[in-house]
């Protein structure tokens, strides 16, 4: 299982500032929120924040492994 301090770890060595946005968004959008409900923090704070409190272990572990292979295989980590 991962851990949301595994995501964050692995977000801050694998994607930009942008794309850990744009993950933001993707994450409110496939869990029916509303971005704004992310919080004004800093963008990391801000994906530590949906990382906890939107997915429980079981998502977490998938969408560290989903992004992971989405890397390895040279594709962005976070479709468009």
């Amino acid at each position: 299982m991962a851990s949301s301090d595994d995501i964050v770890v692995f977000c801050r060595l694998q994607l930009s500032e942008a794309e850990a946005e744009h993950l933001i968004g993707w994450i409110a959008w496939r869990t029916g929120r509303n971005q704004a409900m992310a919080g004004d923090r800093e963008t990391i704070e801000r994906l530590r924040h949906v990382v906890v409190n939107w997915l429980d272990a079981d998502q977490r572990a998938r969408l560290l492994r989903w992004m992971t292979t989405r890397i390895d295989q040279g594709r962005p980590p976070v479709p468009s």
